[in-house]
């Protein structure tokens, strides 16, 4: 959006806002939008949508710069592109999120056999001989991830492009509340992060 502010005497006036990208060189592009005056607002809406969409799709390497003219405005209408806070350009951006990446079967007990998988892993305190201090849980299955990203010859060309293959490792973790005696009989309640492993895939 950008303030048009138009003189007391030419309130009636009829004008458009056209919006065009620049180039690297300060050569003039594509049309990036269009707006007629909207009599009812000082502040004029035009929709750079497509333009943004070409920019990003071609790697946005550059920043997206655009140019403002105004058809029929004969110079009585000021576009305000600075000053004060209240007469900001104002650009709303609306990011969509990547789509969602699927992930291998979470345990090892339904995944396809040799393939990236969870495989389920209890480690019991009594078994460690930590049951004289810790009050609860008895034990936890922390987990762990096996198995191959990629089929035996896929790997094989992946590993000499890139001089390594992707390995099969843990992509989310949650926490493990535990209950102990502390150091003085108290009993302590602690969360410890990353403890269990709830999914693998091939970062």
């Amino acid at each position: 959006m950008v303030r048009a502010e138009t003189a007391p005497h030419a309130r009636h006036l009829r004008y458009t806002l056209w919006a065009f990208t620049v180039g690297d060189n300060g050569t003039l592009g594509a049309l990036a939008g269009a707006a007629r005056r909207d009599p009812a607002r000082g502040w004029q809406r035009i929709d750079v949508t497509a333009a943004a969409r070409r920019w990003a799709a071609a790697g946005a390497r550059a920043p997206l710069r655009l140019l403002l003219d105004c058809s029929g405005c004969g110079g009585r209408v000021r576009l305000r592109l600075g000053g004060g806070q209240a007469a900001r350009p104002l650009l709303r951006l609306r990011l969509m999120p990547p789509p969602a990446r699927r992930r291998r079967a979470l345990d090892c007990d339904a995944a396809e056999h040799g393939r990236c998988c969870r495989q389920t892993y209890y480690v019991s305190f009594s078994a460690l001989g930590w049951d004289d201090w810790i009050v609860a849980p008895e034990g936890y299955y922390a987990n762990y991830c096996r198995g191959a990203c990629l089929n035996y010859h896929s790997q094989v060309v992946e590993a000499a492009r890139l001089e390594r293959a992707a390995c099969c490792a843990p992509v989310r973790f949650s926490a493990l509340s535990l209950i102990y005696f502390g150091a003085d009989s108290n009993i302590i309640k602690r969360d410890l992060p990353e403890m269990v492993v709830e999914e693998c895939d091939c970062p």
